[in-house]
């Protein structure tokens, strides 16, 4: 801007410092009339606008008028009226409408209050107004980040009451009524069930841009609240008319990784041990597979992962023999076993899958029941031996084969 035209810019602002009363009421019955938002009883009370005007108007026609302040002092007002606005629930689309509707306020009365000076020179025109408008829009955006960082707090506040809330559930406050009214409220959940909790192992890496089993929930329109907890995200969906069945077959459709379910609670007093079964449901998925396993599926699995050391002296009790053998014949007996029980203990399916004569699968099974001197007929053998091979797929650890340790030795 030149000398001259900086000189008609701070004449005009000077004078109409003297005004700042009277102008400012002039951009509050623009606002009210023109923006919903600030008429009869909106968010934003009209002495509380008219304040808020008058400061901000007092500080625009300073900076125009010359003053000295820093970038911070210029905004500072704009800054605040920002927060403030995000505090009282205003759109921030109509705060941007009020600081539209006074600088246009403002720029046509300081271009009233220098038309004797500018005396039709559209150079100074120019110069005044785009001087006006580049005020207007450094406090525009000053209101915008004054009310993008309330907002980010009020966020923080309520992620924080959300997971303070999911904890408490987690932990059994839900039986206390007046409680679970206020968490399921605050969680964005129905007050009556059922509901489901979910269970599924956290990715740190990737969680930022996919998180599977919550955008299934979400594309399936499950309602749903989720909290990361000890390396689970852990999630409470709400059924609605639906039920788990549709659920599962959902989150399986969509391949939503390794994955444990509940069964279906009615109260969010039993979401703990919805959270223990759906926890216990994720440990039986083997070796850490993409599977979605709801635990009214997975009950055998279930009770083997729950007892570990019980599982295992269960599986030594009834596969100790054959875990001793070398590993090529332990292999093909401990193979043969679980496929005929897969088989559902048919030996000619067995001998199928195999690739083998059926007389093959019931040799294997004679060779089990002779090192074991127990009978498959018997039936809590069989029930030990299915045990014993279920502890094997998921605990492979807690069974070790004496063959291999001794040759590591």
């Amino acid at each position: 801007m030149g000398s001259s035209s900086r000189k008609v810019l701070t004449a005009a602002a000077l004078r109409m410092t003297d005004q700042i009363p009277e102008i400012s009421e002039r951009v509050v019955r623009q606002i009210i009339a023109q923006e919903p938002t600030y008429q009869s009883h909106g968010l934003v009370p009209r002495e509380v606008l008219s304040r808020s005007v008058n400061s901000n108007v007092g500080r625009i026609l300073r900076v125009l008028a010359g003053a000295q302040v820093t970038d911070k002092e210029e905004v500072a007002t704009a800054f605040t009226t920002g927060r403030q606005r995000a505090r009282q629930g205003v759109p921030l689309e109509a705060v941007l409408r009020a600081y539209r509707l006074a600088a246009e306020v403002l720029m046509h009365t300081t271009l009233a209050e220098a038309e004797a000076a500018i005396r039709g020179d559209m150079a100074t025109f120019r110069d005044v107004a785009t001087a006006i408008m580049k005020v207007s829009d450094r406090h525009s955006e000053a209101v915008v980040a004054g009310y993008r960082e309330t907002e980010a707090e009020q966020q923080r506040r309520d992620d924080q009451l959300q997971q303070a809330m999911f904890d408490a559930l987690l932990d059994g406050r839900g039986s206390d009524p007046d409680f679970a009214r206020e968490a399921l409220a605050a969680l964005g959940l129905p007050q009556d069930g059922p509901y489901v909790v979910l269970v599924s192992r956290f990715d740190v890496a990737s969680h930022a841009a996919f998180s599977p089993a919550r955008d299934t929930c979400a594309a399936y329109l499950y309602r749903a609240a989720w909290r990361i907890r000890a390396g689970h995200e852990v999630g409470i969906a709400a059924l609605g008319r639906s039920n788990v069945d549709r659920l599962v077959a959902a989150l399986r459709a969509e391949d939503p990784g390794c994955l444990g379910v509940s069964d279906a609670i009615g109260s969010v007093r039993d979401v703990p041990a919805a959270y223990r079964m759906a926890e216990v449901a994720l440990l039986t998925v083997a070796n850490e597979a993409a599977e979605v396993a709801w635990i009214a599926e997975r009950l055998p699995e279930a009770l083997v992962v729950s007892s570990p050391a019980l599982a295992t002296r269960l599986a030594r009790g009834a596969l100790g023999p054959v875990l001793d053998l070398p590993p090529a014949e332990r292999d093909v007996l401990l193979r043969t076993l679980s496929v005929w029980y897969q088989e559902g203990r048919s030996a000619s399916r067995a001998a199928a899958r195999l690739f083998c004569h059926r007389n093959t699968i019931m040799n294997r099974l004679r060779r089990v029941e002779g090192l074991n001197g127990n009978s498959l007929e018997d039936h809590r053998y069989l029930l030990a031996c299915y045990l014993g091979l279920l502890t094997l797929e998921l605990m492979p650890a807690a069974v070790p084969f004496p063959a291999e340790a001794a040759a590591t030795t």
